[in-house]
């Protein structure tokens, strides 16, 4: 007869397999979807401080000194044009219409917006993030 420690070790050893078989491992472009979403969203909800955190350090500043008290910006709408990934699935280079009108002006205008955002690896445990390290550009 098998003794219990036995019985033990199969039923933690099976137990160990079925969730390393469950778990997986996201690579950074499928993570992508959700920053970028957010980042969308934030900015058609005139949400500039919660557009920020998906800015690097380096560009954080200066999009929040343009964008954070201006109350005469109005976005109409923000969306995706083309994404193109570079090789390694690290980099991304996004291209945005940007709708908007300036207060106290109606006349809609459409710029074209180009960001690269890069993939910041937090550690092992935590899957990491993509932020925006390229200045948005100035608004004519």
């Amino acid at each position: 007869m098998v003794n219990r420690s036995v019985w033990r070790f199969v039923a933690v050893w099976f137990t160990t397999l079925s969730l390393l078989a469950c778990a997986t491992v996201l690579r950074p472009v499928e993570l992508f979807p959700v920053g970028n979403d957010d980042f969308v969203k934030r900015m058609r909800w005139l949400d500039y401080p919660g557009a920020a955190q998906r800015m690097d350090e380096t560009v954080r500043k200066d999009f929040l000194e343009r964008f954070a008290d201006n109350e005469d910006l109005r976005i109409i709408d923000f969306d995706i044009e083309r994404i193109a990934f570079r090789d390694d699935g690290r980099q991304v280079i996004v291209w945005y219409m940007l709708e908007y009108y300036m207060l106290p002006s109606a006349t809609v205008k459409k710029e074209r917006i180009r960001l690269e955002w890069e993939f910041h690896e937090e550690n092992k445990l935590l899957p990491g993030s993509w932020l925006i390290n390229s200045e948005f550009p100035q608004l004519p």
